[in-house]
């Protein structure tokens, strides 16, 4: 599936917005392409307004990972250079992705996004 929408989906709209769009920053073509991505696959697993928000809510998740990547690029080498930095640094990044997924299940679990909503807030203790 995945194979299947970067070819036939992500790959020629990145290529369509660049084009059509010369003007538009790499990050917003990122962004449009990686949440539209998202919210197609999402609503392959159902035509609900749940998975169009879980969809939403990952490709959100890949644009800030996404974006966090370049940014911290030029200072990689030198976290690398220390181990106790680097593997902070991996530990950091698999708990945070860790969560981040595991929140968005609840899109996914649940039959409506008022119950998504509601569960979500008392998970972050706001409910």
């Amino acid at each position: 599936l995945t194979q299947w929408f970067r070819a036939y989906f992500f790959n020629p709209l990145t290529r369509s917005l660049r084009k059509s769009y010369p003007g538009l920053s790499i990050g917003w073509v990122i962004l449009l392409t990686q949440v539209s991505t998202m919210v197609l696959i999402g609503l392959w697993h159902g035509v609900t307004w749940n998975f169009v928000i879980w969809g939403i809510w990952h490709g959100l998740g890949l644009f800030v990972q996404n974006r966090w990547s370049e940014w911290i690029k030029p200072w990689m080498s030198k976290i690398e250079a220390h181990r106790g930095w680097s593997g902070l640094l991996k530990v950091v990044s698999v708990f945070l992705t860790f969560q981040y997924v595991a929140l968005g299940w609840l899109w996914f679990a649940l039959p409506e996004p008022a119950l998504s909503i509601k569960v979500f807030a008392k998970m972050i203790g706001l409910g």
